[in-house]
Parts: C-alpha cells; structure tokens; sequence
C-alpha cells in the first residue's frame, strides 16, 4: 500500500502528467498527419523526461562529479591554505543577504575542514551586480558565525566568474608566498576548476577538495524511472558545467 501511494504522489507531483499529454497529443498528431508538430511534442516529451529522471541526469551528472575523490585525511592535513569559491548569493530575503544554495554546503565543509585544520581561508568572489555586497563578504560573515576566526579570512571581492577567480587569488598566493591550496567548491563544478586553476596557478599545487555531492548512489529501483521536478535543477547545473568545460578549453 505505501508503494501506491508513493507512486501516486511522485507521478502526480511530477513532469510525469505534462510528459503523457505531450506524448499522446504529439502521437494523435502522427496519425492526424501532423507530422512536424507531432514530432516536435514527442521530442519535446522525451527531452522533458531525460531531464527529469534520475535514470538518465544522474548518471550523467555522477560522472562528472567523481571526476574528484573527496579529499583525504593526508592532503586536508597537508595543505597550506583554503581556497573556497563563490556560487552566489541570495539578495531577496528578510534577513539579507545570504548564500546560495549551492554555496552553502561549501562554506560549511569550510569551516568543518578549519575546525580540524585552522588555516587561513582565500575566499573569491565578487559582486555580479555592482550595487550588491560581494559574495565573498556574505560567506566570511557566515563563517564567522560558524566559528571561524575573522583573522585567518582573506577576501577577494572582483572576480565575476572562476577564470577571475583564479587570476585573482593568484595575485594573493603570490604575495604571501603561498605554493599548496585545497580548494573547495561544489563537485559539479569542480573538474571545471582544477582546469582553469591549473592553468593559471603554475608552480602552486592545488588540491581538489569537491563538496555538495547531487548524483544519487542508490541502486536503480521502479522510483528511479519517475521523473521529478528537482532533477530539473541537476539538469541545469550539469548542462551549465558541461557547456563551461568546453567554453573553456577552447578559450583557455
């Protein structure tokens, strides 16, 4: 019984109900000799249900997440300084200005990893809106909350995207003589980073410390077929980092 009523709750509260409308209309118009609008709705229904069902996005998503183990014991132990990466910030809440979503998980691996390790933490992260407060002073105030000494923060406030955001910490190592980084960030974004730091950063070792993890690990079950409107979102961030990692290479 609780397996039915799962089914009816993930299905009605699903892209499943748009997904057989678009298919069947799209199909009712095949034999109305429709062809072009038919074959439009059934691409557009199938393309809907890709993006939606984990049987599909997380597996595309998993691959590009593991392109970095989580960081090990030796390697937090061992490196010099944190380097933490802006992701955003929500500007439209009663209390403030806050992270994102996404950003949220990094700054609190931060400020776990300082908690067994205190070093100094390099965050970068302008403002894409000139008017706001940057990204960088919203994530030292919360971790500060969480613990962190205010001194061992150093804020970068001009980097609009990760290409700056390694020309510009760059210019910070530089000046403190700083030749090992772990840098933390999201693992949907993190191959997109070694790249763009390796190429900018020589003679300074970075390791990838890849946190926020969204591709399931479960084994494949009849839920992994439905698909849900949250996966959407790990859609959108997968076709964002795949289309950058090409973007990139070819640019860089």
């Amino acid at each position: 019984m609780f397996l039915i009523e799962k089914f009816i709750s993930l299905s009605l509260l699903s892209p499943l109900p748009i997904i057989i409308i678009l298919l069947f209309v799209g199909v009712g118009n095949l034999f109305k000799k429709r062809k072009k609008s038919g074959l439009v709705l059934i691409l557009i229904s199938t393309f809907l249900y890709l993006a939606s069902s984990e049987v599909f996005i997380d597996k595309k998503l998993y691959d590009l997440e593991n392109s970095y183990s989580i960081i090990s014991e030796k390697n937090l132990e061992k490196g010099e300084v944190y380097v933490l990466l802006g992701g955003g910030i929500i500007t439209t809440t009663g209390e403030g200005n806050i992270p994102g979503i996404m950003p949220a998980v990094r700054i609190m691996k931060t400020a776990e990893y300082y908690k067994k390790y205190p070093k100094k933490i390099y965050i970068s992260g302008g403002s894409p809106l000139q008017n706001q407060e940057s990204e960088s002073s919203v994530y030292a105030r919360e971790l500060i909350s969480l613990g962190v000494n205010s001194e061992d923060i150093i804020v970068e406030e001009n980097s609009k995207n990760t290409n700056e955001n390694a020309l510009f910490i760059k210019q910070e190592l530089e000046k403190n003589g700083i030749k090992n980084i772990i840098l933390i960030t999201s693992a949907f974004h993190m191959k997109r980073s070694m790249f763009i730091f390796e190429k900018n950063l020589d003679g300074v070792e970075i390791i990838p410390a890849p946190c926020n993890f969204l591709a399931s690990k479960e084994k494949e079950n009849f839920f992994y077929y439905i698909p849900k409107y949250y996966n959407l979102l790990k859609f959108q961030l997968w076709l964002w980092e795949t289309i950058g990692n090409i973007y990139y290479k070819i640019k860089y």
